[in-house]
Formats: structure tokens, sequence, C-alpha cells
């Protein structure tokens, strides 16, 4: 009995951590929630910081579709607003993104380019 139990534990254990999120990698533009995909530009600098200090939430604009993806802590990207970049992390349950890591990329590059698999 303490086996089979010992079994049982030992598989939901397993399925649980198969089912957890994995990290993956987006290229795109960090704009505000005013603008959303109209700020995916480096030009948009300014005003995503000035839309954010006036109480807009950061957002994600994936270079591969435009689209506006809500960040799950946006304190993450407080130095990025505006910026070309590619955040790691992982998706969650409310379709937010928790970014766990941010790497600038060319602020010349952006529309067009792809969203990665993950890494």
């Amino acid at each position: 009995m303490k086996r089979a139990l010992l079994v049982i534990g030992l598989y939901l254990l397993g399925m649980t951590l198969s089912a957890a999120a994995k990290d993956q990698t987006w290229n795109g533009w960090i704009s505000d929630s005013m603008c959303g995909a109209r700020g995916a530009n480096a030009a948009h600098e300014a005003c995503a910081k000035k839309c954010v200090a006036a109480g807009e939430k950061p957002v994600f604009v994936s270079d591969k579709d435009q689209k506006v993806i809500p960040i799950d802590n946006p304190a993450a990207l407080q130095d990025h607003l505006g910026h070309h970049v590619a955040v790691t992390g992982t998706m969650t349950a409310n379709g937010s993104i928790h970014v766990d890591n941010v790497k600038m990329l060319s602020q010349s590059g952006g529309s067009g380019s792809g969203m990665s698999d993950m890494h």
C-alpha cells in the first residue's frame, strides 16, 4: 500500500513539473497601454516614458504580429520604455508576460522580424 501511494505521489509530482510554464523569449518593443502597437518604434521612447509616468501601463508589442501583450511585472521594464528588446519569461494564465530577463536589440529593427521559439 505504501509503495502504491509513493508511485502515485511521484506520478503526480512529475505531471505537475511537466505542466509548469517554460521560459520563452520574444522580440519586440516596450510601448505604453495608450499607444500600444503605434508605439513600436524608436521614435516613441519619449512618449512612452511620458505616458507611463502619467499612469499608463508598459506593454510588449511583438515584432511578429504587432500583438500588444500586457506585462505581469512592469517594474522589470522601467529602464526599457520605448526600446526594442528581447524579453525572456513566461506567459501567465491571464495572457500577460512575466518578464525574467530583458536584452536590448537594435533600435532600428523591429516590425516583422518575428517571435522566437522557446530557448
